[in-house]
């Protein structure tokens, strides 16, 4: 059975996903990341409109808006961009169980075992651009590849709501002409150093003896990327079944020394990842602590728990432990964030002897989720999450997930 690999990017994810939520949003150059007010963070996503201002992901809010000071800037709404991202997977899991998400906005699927049922590579194509768009509102690309590789670079080329297709022994010629810029893993050290050795594109790449790649990057790194340069690529669509960890982070709009006002907002960002981790079904084992300083020194804490819970309180206090390390150093915080990781499915196995505690606490927070499933996340809150106020925005509110 021949091998065929979908790489599906959703087109500027999270400013399509407000322009549906906001129709008059469309057309218009829309950055999500910060209101306009802002001082600090990045932004996370940039409308089609606003990228031909220069305007890209990552890019410091401050730059942006001195590129398009006409833009709309936008906070951002991670609830919505995650409900998204749950009906874009549940149109994908329909034409394959082989299901591969790379981030909120964008999956691999093995479709070799779905050709017959859709009609070939245009059918899958035209069936995942079509649903997608009338479950959600929302445009794609979508590549499909003899493999991973290909299909990521392809997406890419096809944008924005487009469809490409490479077929099986086209791989080379389809990547030829590309910059070498264009390769997933070459990094801008790289790039330039396969410039300066006279090495621009991707079939320059390929064809160029490999004994000049060995002496500036070494054997494996030269025979890897001359290997991808030719599409060759054997990595597998792997299916994740459970999330690797669930974080929430932001930066505060000044550096801050105010211990007091950090917690409160690491109180509400644990609130958040707890919330989720819930939803998900899950349970942690080790929770992190991530402090950045003025002078962007970042700095992970962690604890390992005795054992997985999905329960507040108990993150909550080992976050106390972690924060004292935190304070340790007597310098303004920057950044603040959550960490939940080494996660596992809720057995929901209560110990035989000190369980009941934990039972009622398992018990107390199905309730209160269901109140904010209804309501709204801000409807009910811990005490100290509400000295925050009862509408939280935060500066720069990660969107991981």
């Amino acid at each position: 059975m021949e091998r065929r690999i979908v790489h599906i990017d959703m087109d500027a994810f999270f400013a399509s996903v407000e322009v549906v939520r906001d129709p008059s949003l469309a057309g218009k150059p829309l950055i999500i990341g910060g209101n306009k007010e802002d001082m600090r963070g990045v932004v996370s996503t940039a409308s089609y409109e606003a990228r031909r201002y220069g305007v890209h992901s990552a890019m410091p809010l401050a730059e942006a808006k001195r590129r398009c000071p006409q833009g709309i800037f936008m906070r951002g709404h991670f609830e919505h961009y995650r409900e998204a991202s749950r009906k874009v997977r549940a149109v994908l899991e329909t034409v394959t169980p082989l299901v591969q998400m790379a981030s909120i906005d964008e999956a691999y699927l093995d479709v070799s075992g779905s050709q017959r049922i859709f009609g070939g590579d245009e059918g899958i194509g035209t069936y995942i651009k079509e649903e997608i768009k009338a479950q959600t509102g929302l445009p794609c690309t979508v590549a499909i590849t003899p493999n991973k590789l290909v299909s990521k670079i392809g997406s890419d080329e096809g944008k924005p709501d487009g469809y490409l297709r490479v077929a099986a022994g086209e791989e080379r010629a389809f990547l030829a002409p590309l910059s070498v810029r264009k390769l997933p893993g070459a990094g801008p050290r790289t790039c330039e150093v396969l410039e300066r050795l006279g090495i621009r594109t991707l079939g320059e790449l390929a064809s160029a003896p490999l004994v000049s790649l060995e002496g500036a990057f070494g054997h494996q790194t030269a025979i890897s990327l001359q290997r991808r340069a030719q599409g060759i690529s054997t990595s597998e669509v792997e299916v994740e079944r459970v999330a690797k960890s669930i974080s929430r982070e932001t930066t505060f709009p000044e550096d801050t020394l105010a211990w007091p006002q950090i917690e409160q907002t690491l109180a509400y960002l644990t609130e958040r990842c707890m919330y989720t981790l819930r939803e998900e079904g899950l349970e942690a084992k080790r929770v992190t602590l991530k402090v950045r300083y003025r002078d962007f020194e970042t700095k992970t804490f962690a604890h390992t728990l005795p054992e997985p819970t999905a329960i507040d309180s108990v993150v909550g206090s080992a976050l106390r432990e972690l924060i004292a390390k935190g304070k340790g150093r007597k310098d303004r915080v920057r950044l603040i964030g959550v960490g939940l990781d080494q996660l596992r499915y809720n057995q929901h196995q209560m110990t035989l002897f000190g369980g009941k505690g934990d039972e009622k606490w398992e018990r107390v927070l199905e309730q209160a989720d269901a109140v904010r499933q209804k309501h709204g996340f801000n409807y009910l809150r811990s005490g100290k999450s509400l000295g925050l106020g009862r509408e939280v925005k935060l500066a720069t509110p990660s969107l991981s997930r």
